[in-house]
Formats: structure tokens, C-alpha cells, sequence
């Protein structure tokens, strides 16, 4: 008989109480059934949640300022998707119509999806709680998830590039005021995760495979301010250099604390880096940087005035030189211009790529080389001033000066595609799975909750719903 979800969530937790040398046995065609009901293992059991977010400065009509499909929400959850050379396998994780953290795979070898797997629940629907995603160098997978209310959770499978079985380990953070865990390998036998603490962004190493975490270094404080961040980390071997870029949730004009809500406020693009494995970071100059940076030492490669900026992808082109992708929007208006700020040298610039109706369109950047860099976002409506829309490609053929709209990936759509994600690695792969997303209804009350996942490569002839293979 299959367990119900509460008990199965008993379990799970009770597992968590006996140590990180316990293991949740975890049968794929079970554990979607166990967490998702009848009625949402159907499609294969590709299923995402549903979620909307923001009461305040809302346009004319609305309730929210954003909602619809959120499986694959926001930009701060990265990385969510990731190749995997040796098995020729995609990874990938996202939140379930539960939220609940789920992974799966595709072989490009066969061009077939697994049964997706539950890990665990969350305490609500709030997609801020998706999972992310790291591949160690023996190919064990490592699934986090966190967000205020719950502490810093991480899950590993028991054996290298296998779904099947999963142990828990040591929470990066016990207390219930960390988000966002971003994971990435930066030396040989260590994991280093960036993540919100608030109000400032922080960082945690372990060197035993997350059975246990060094201390809490504070990597960015802004005075009366929340930072968001965003980080990539070079491949290839260690030690790997990792970027980071945030902008500040906060502050503003007096006129603008008076009309703009908090999550309206949210100003400028900073840049830090580090090569020694996340313990010294530095300016692009090559400039040390005293922990925490503050406002007044921080590199701005940005500054928005008034108007709000939303990150929403940095990767590295060939030489290992960043690219950033955000919004520029009018808070009052949605209005939103894409820009792409590249740096080269010690110089920044930054170029626009095209426009939108909404701050929460959420796009990534795939880079297949030097001179080919494509942005996929839903910079055409679908739902004209909600989140989301109709997923175009744009390209740059000389290094992201200069862009133009070389695809449209998805046309008359009832409702809603959005938080495009890039599969980390994607490059190595045979170019038939680069980015992934979600679909569903982006207004407010919506006709469906139902929420599918989307993906799409070059090497397809078109984007395709994520679906496992039945037997």
C-alpha cells in the first residue's frame, strides 16, 4: 500500500532525526504517486505549482503583481537544471503543485524523461521554496532547498547520477531565516553555497559532503537594505573562479519610500568575485574587497535612478568573462527593457536587447559560443500586463553588442510561459535540451492551476512539453 503524504512526510523527517547516515529509499514511480495525487501524475507527472505574490502597487485590475506557473520561479534559485557529460543526462529540479522539491532527467541518448521524484514537502505553496541543484566531481547529486520560515535543507542521492535513492545531510542553516541556497564546487571535495540571510547575502563551505558547514561569512551588508543575489562558477578545473552580482531591496528618495512598496524599491547591479574558492573576493580591477562589502565599496556596474532593477541570469562566455541579463522597469508601469551587461577587460558595457510588459518576465541567457549569445524570455504577451508571455530567442553575433529576434519558440498560448532556466553545461551537450520553463495561467483568480513544464534546444524543431516516457 502507498503512503499518504503526511505520513510520507513523517517518515522523511523522522529519517532526518536518526542522522545524515540514514537514507530515504525513494521508488520514482512511487513517490510521484505518494506526493501528487491522481489527478496530477497525469502528463507523465510534470507538474508545477501554482503561485502568486503582492498586494501593494499593483496595476489597475489586479490583485497580485505576480502569479501563474512558478515551477522553475525565480532567478535566485540556480542552479536548477544541469548536463551531465559522462551519462549524457540532463538533471533538473523544480517544485511540484505542492511545492514539494522534485527531480528528474533526460537521456539524450534515448530522448526520453524519467519518472520525476519527490524529496520531501514544504511547509506551504510559496514557490520561493524551490529546490537547486549540484553535481559534485563524483557525479553525487545534491538537492537544496530554503526559505524564511524553514531551515536551509540538503538531500544527496546515495550513489553517482542515480534518483533513486536519497540521505539526508546537515541543513545549511538551522535557523529559519536563510533563501535562495545557491551550491556550486569551487574545489576539489568542497561545496560552497551563497544565500540570503537577511537582510545581507552569506556564504557556507563544507568539506565533508555537507555532513558538516564552516562558519557563516557575510559576503555583502547594505545598510537598512536586503540584498538579492545572483552567482556563477566557472568550469573546467579547480580552483574554479565564482561571480557574484546583487542589486538592494530598499532605500529609494523620500517620495519613493512614501509611493513604493518595499518590493518595489529594489535598485543597481553590483559585481564581486572570487578565485581562491569563495575566501577573498575582488573587484574587476583585481581590487580586494573587505567582508562584508558595503554600499560605499561595492563595484556598481549599474545604476537604474528610479526606475527598479530585476536580475534575471549571469553566465561566462569563453574566457571566463560574465554576462549579465536584467530588466530596467518603471515600478509604476511594468514597462520593463531587457539589458545585457558584459564584462570585458576591466570595462563594463552594457547594451539593450528588447522590451516588455512586466518586471517578472523572467528570461535566461545561453551561451553557445563567443559569438553566439541568446537570450530566451517571454518578451512578447500572452496575457498582455501579467508575468510571463510568448517565449522569443534573441541573438547576438558579436559578442552581446548588438541584438536581434531570430526565433519565436511559442505563439497563440492561452496562457502564460515564464522563468526560462539554462541547463548549466548545456554546451557539452547535443544541443536538443538548453533551457526549461513553466506554463500556467498568470491571472488572478485563474482558470487552472494546472502548471507544465516546457523545453526546448536548437537541435528540436520546436519547444516541447517535459513528459515521461510510459511503459
Amino acid at each position: 500500500m502507498m503512503a499518504s503524504p503526511r505520513r510520507l512526510m513523517a517518515i522523511i523527517a523522522m529519517i532526518g532525526m536518526l542522522g545524515s547516515d540514514s537514507e530515504i529509499v525513494l521508488a520514482a514511480s512511487e513517490t510521484a504517486a505518494n506526493t501528487e495525487g491522481d489527478a496530477r501524475v497525469s502528463n507523465g507527472g510534470y507538474r508545477g505549482v501554482w503561485y502568486s505574490c503582492g498586494t501593494a502597487n499593483v496595476l489597475p485590475g489586479h490583485k497580485y503583481v505576480y502569479g501563474g506557473g512558478k515551477g522553475t520561479y525565480s532567478a535566485w534559485h540556480r542552479p536548477m537544471a544541469v548536463y551531465a557529460e559522462r551519462e549524457k543526462k540532463t538533471f533538473f529540479v523544480y517544485g511540484n503543485p505542492e511545492n514539494s522539491p522534485m527531480i528528474g532527467f533526460y537521456d539524450h541518448g534515448t530522448a526520453a524523461f524519467s519518472t520525476p521524484v519527490c524529496l520531501g514537502q514544504n511547509i506551504d505553496m510559496n514557490a520561493h521554496r524551490n529546490p537547486t541543484l549540484l553535481i559534485d566531481e563524483n557525479g553525487i547529486l545534491y538537492v537544496f532547498r530554503g526559505y524564511n520560515g524553514m531551515p536551509t535543507h540538503v538531500t544527496r542521492s546515495v550513489k553517482p547520477y542515480d534518483i533513486s535513492r536519497w540521505e539526508p545531510r546537515t541543513p545549511v542553516e538551522v535557523e529559519k531565516k536563510s533563501s535562495y541556497p545557491q551550491p556550486w564546487q569551487l574545489r576539489p571535495g568542497e561545496i560552497f553555497v551563497s544565500y540570503r540571510r537577511e537582510p545581507g547575502w552569506c556564504c557556507r563551505i563544507s568539506t565533508d559532503g555537507a555532513a558538516t558547514w564552516g562558519p557563516r561569512v557575510n559576503l555583502v551588508k547594505f545598510a537598512d537594505c536586503q540584498i538579492y543575489a545572483m552567482t556563477v562558477a566557472e568550469a573546467g578545473g579547480f580552483p574554479r573562479k565564482i561571480h557574484l552580482v546583487w542589486s538592494r531591496l530598499g532605500g529609494g528618495t523620500p517620495e519613493e519610500v512614501r509611493t513604493k512598496h518595499l518590493w518595489a524599491r529594489r535598485y543597481n547591479v553590483y559585481y564581486a568575485c572570487s578565485d581562491d574558492g569563495g575566501r577573498t573576493w575582488r573587484k574587476s580591477d583585481g581590487a580586494k574587497l573587505e567582508l562584508p562589502i558595503t554600499e560605499a565599496t561595492a563595484e556598481k556596474l549599474y545604476d537604474c535612478g528610479q526606475h527598479g532593477v530585476w536580475l534575471k541570469d549571469i553566465q561566462l562566455d569563453s574566457k571566463g568573462n560574465p554576462i549579465v541579463l536584467f530588466l530596467d522597469a518603471d515600478v509604476g508601469t511594468y514597462e520593463s527593457t531587457w539589458k545585457v551587461a558584459k564584462l570585458k577587460g576591466r570595462a563594463w558595457s552594457v547594451r539593450d536587447v528588447t522590451t516588455s510588459d512586466h518586471m517578472y518576465d523572467g528570461g535566461s541567457l545561453a551561451i553557445l559560443s563567443d559569438n553566439d549569445i541568446r537570450v530566451y524570455g517571454p518578451s512578447a504577451p500572452s496575457q498582455p500586463q501579467y508575468d510571463g508571455g510568448e517565449i522569443e530567442e534573441w541573438t547576438s553575433t558579436d559578442g552581446g553588442q548588438a541584438w536581434n529576434k531570430t526565433a519565436r519558440l511559442t505563439s497563440e498560448s492561452k496562457y502564460s510561459h515564464n522563468h526560462i532556466k539554462t541547463v548549466l553545461h548545456h554546451e557539452r551537450g547535443n544541443g536538443d535540451f538548453r533551457v526549461f520553463w513553466s506554463y500556467g495561467d498568470a491571472r488572478y483568480p485563474p482558470e487552472s492551476k494546472d502548471v507544465l513544464l516546457h523545453f526546448y534546444g536548437e537541435r528540436l524543431d520546436r519547444e516541447r512539453v517535459i513528459e515521461c516516457q510510459r511503459p
